[in-house]
């Protein structure tokens, strides 16, 4: 039984690191939702030297791009939104268009409004008006992250949450493997794990998974262990059936609990196969 303890502790070391993995990825999970939730609000944040992607409806009564009219950008030209090409929408099969807002290298700290219009004073689209706001570098940018991971690591929540939920499911899979292990060396030796105890007056009835056969039958001698191999009282076999086996202990009942390890003796064993 000792020569198979090993397989027990690592078994019990993986699942507690498989548990505190995917707790870690849940609430790496969770800071990446309330960093999204409670963020920006819809602001585009930036540095200098920058550009991102944008896209959004045609402005009404406009055709083409050289008709938009674009207004918030500052004169020096360092913040500016520019158009690229005219599409047809996936969903709906309207007119959009799509192109970047580009930051300059001497782009200054601050917030600015970009909105893009038609020529004719239509009614405002909410969807055109772009909230921008520069931060001077990446370090400041992460400082004010509504992402507690974000502003502790300079790196995304969501890729913590994925590392973590890699590492938790490697870490089940460990977990599983040395529980297969486990249960093999049991079977070798004749031995199962006790799933089900009930104590009636003097006597304690446990019911293990030892593997039932021929070789094993009401009255043969076994014994109780803890799964590190500590040897805790005798007990013996009254009832094997149905791929249980149903024994009874009567000296020391009170040492045996759930998850020790119920065993036939192997001399017993020999005996009944002669």
């Amino acid at each position: 039984m000792i020569a198979g303890a090993r397989y027990v502790l690592w078994q019990k070391r993986t699942g507690v690191l498989a548990m505190v993995l995917l707790v870690g990825a849940l609430l790496a999970l969770a800071d990446a939702l309330v960093g999204g939730f409670g963020g920006s609000r819809g602001i585009v944040e930036l540095m200098p030297d920058t550009r991102y992607q944008i896209s959004g409806p045609m402005p009404p009564r406009t055709d083409a791009i050289k008709d938009f009219v674009i207004e918030g950008q500052p004169q020096d030209g360092s913040v500016r939104i520019s158009p690229e090409t005219v599409f047809t929408g996936y969903w709906l099969g309207g007119s959009m268009w799509r192109g970047l807002i580009v930051i300059a290298p001497d782009a200054r700290e601050g917030d600015y409004v970009l909105i893009v219009k038609d020529r004719f004073g239509e009614k405002q689209n909410p969807s055109l008006v772009f909230h921008v706001r520069i931060w001077p570098d990446q370090e400041t940018l992460n400082a004010h992250s509504a992402s507690f991971l974000t502003r502790k690591t300079g790196q995304s929540p969501y890729l913590f949450a994925v590392t973590l939920a890699i590492g938790g499911l490697l870490a089940c899979g460990a977990n599983f493997l040395f529980g297969r292990l486990w249960a093999r060396h049991l079977k070798l030796h004749n031995c199962g794990e006790i799933y089900k105890l009930r104590r009636t007056g003097q006597k304690t009835e446990i019911t293990s998974e030892l593997p039932c056969g021929d070789l094993l039958h009401p009255g043969m001698e076994g014994a109780v262990y803890r799964a590190t191999g500590e040897r805790l009282c005798s007990a013996q076999i009254v009832r094997c059936e149905n791929g249980e086996v149903l024994m009874v202990v009567e000296d020391s009942p009170e040492l045996v609990r759930l998850g020790d390890v119920a065993c036939a003796f192997p001399e017993a064993i020999a005996a009944a196969a002669e």
